[in-house]
């Protein structure tokens, strides 16, 4: 049975009740710069922050006023060392399958393709197949002219 291997962790996606506000506090205090805003659909309002290679490192959401303390963070996102392909993350798909892993939704974002899942806390994870190579800035120039795409898609998985 495939077992993934994670890279790293790729991103953290924060509630947060202001995300300009947030946002001109992490590129004031810890150097961030701001890729990219989204206009529309269901993350309208959230801001996506880098420290300048990867396309995002720190994403904010907007929160609700009656949100309870403890859900401020979205979810965490571990990118899958696939080397810009979906055929492991098909794997893991797979295996999600097996495991009955609760999974959210898969989304295309245009720079990565991610699965969202549950732990058994309810804590939601990401593993992203980064699909466009951060090298170069190549990343943070697709992340900034789709706006923080976020599309639904079907992902079939690949059983061994």
């Amino acid at each position: 049975m495939f077992t993934p291997k994670i890279r790293r962790i790729a991103h953290l996606v924060l509630y947060v009740k202001d995300p300009e506000a947030s946002a001109a506090w992490y590129k004031d205090v810890l150097g961030m710069e701001i890729v990219a805003r989204v206009n529309g659909g269901p993350y309208v309002g959230g801001v996506f922050l880098t420290f300048g290679v990867h396309d995002h490192d720190i994403a904010l959401f907007p929160t609700t006023e009656d949100a309870p303390k403890g859900k401020e963070i979205e979810h965490v996102a571990l990118e899958l060392d696939s080397e810009q392909s979906l055929e492991d993350l098909r794997r893991v798909y797979a295996r999600f399958l097996e495991k009955n892993v609760r999974v959210h939704e898969i989304l295309d974002h245009g720079v990565s393709v991610g699965i969202y899942f549950f732990d058994p806390d309810g804590h939601m994870l990401e593993v992203v197949a980064q699909v466009v190579d951060p090298e170069g800035g190549k990343a943070i120039e697709e992340l900034a002219q789709n706006e923080g795409q976020a599309d639904p898609i079907e992902l079939a998985p690949l059983y061994d």
